[in-house]
C-alpha cells in the first residue's frame, strides 16, 4: 500500500510539472538550443566520463554490506526478484522525468530568468541541489558508503545534464538520466545479483 501511495503521488507531482510548459513557462529549454562540433564533443566526453565513473563506482564503490542493502532498491530489486516489472518500466522513467523537470527545466530556468544568474552558478546551484536531494538515500539504506556514491554521481550528472538543458533540451537530460540510472543499477545487479538467482 505505502509503495502504491508514493506512485501515485508521483503520477500527481508529474501532471503538476508538466501544466506550466503549456502555459509557455521556460519553453525555452524544451528544445535544441545549439548543436555543433563543440557540442557534440561535450556530450560524447561527458557520456564517457559519466560511464567510466559509475563503472569505477560499480568495482570499487559498494562493499558487503551497501551491496547487501542495494537489493531493496525498487529497480535492483525487480532485476532480483523478476517480478512487479511496472515498477520498471512505468514508474522509473517516471522518476527520471520528474527529477529532469525539477532539478534542470525549473530550477535552472528559475535561476537563470527570474534571478538573472550566470549560467555557469545556475548549473552550479542546481546540481548541489539535485545532490543534496539524493540525501533521502540515507533514510532508505542507512549506509554512508551508499549515501556518499549517490552525492558524488548524482552532482556530476546534475552539472552535465545542466549543459545539455541549455544546448539541447530537456529531452536529451530525460534520456540521459534514464540511460545512465539504468546502466548503474543492471551493472550493480549483473555483478553482485544475477548468479545468485
Amino acid at each position: 500500500m505505502e509503495k502504491n501511495r508514493k506512485y501515485v503521488i508521483l503520477g500527481i507531482l508529474l501532471i503538476i510539472l508538466i501544466i506550466p510548459m503549456f502555459l509557455g513557462i521556460y519553453i525555452e529549454y524544451l528544445f535544441l538550443q545549439e548543436l555543433n562540433l563543440f557540442v557534440i564533443l561535450i556530450l560524447i566526453f561527458g557520456l564517457f566520463m559519466l560511464l567510466l565513473i559509475g563503472k569505477l563506482i560499480g568495482i570499487y564503490g559498494y562493499d558487503n554490506e551497501s551491496i547487501e542493502r542495494m537489493k531493496k532498491h525498487d529497480v535492483v530489486d525487480v532485476m532480483i526478484n523478476k517480478d512487479n516489472r511496472i515498477r520498471l518500466w512505468l514508474f522509473f522513467p517516471i522518476i527520471m522525468i520528474v527529477e529532469e523537470l525539477i532539478f534542470r527545466y525549473y530550477i535552472i530556468g528559475f535561476l537563470l530568468n527570474q534571478l538573472d544568474l550566470e549560467v555557469i552558478f545556475a548549473i552550479f546551484i542546481s546540481s548541489l541541489i539535485f545532490s543534496l536531494y539524493h540525501v533521502h538515500t540515507w533514510f532508505a539504506y542507512k549506509n554512508l558508503r551508499i549515501l556518499l556514491i549517490y552525492l558524488f554521481y548524482s552532482f556530476l550528472l546534475g552539472l552535465f545534464n545542466g549543459c545539455i538543458l541549455l544546448t539541447l533540451g530537456i529531452f536529451p537530460c530525460v534520456g540521459i538520466h534514464s540511460g545512465l540510472a539504468m546502466y548503474l543499477y543492471y551493472s550493480l545487479y549483473k555483478k553482485y545479483f544475477k548468479t545468485a538467482n
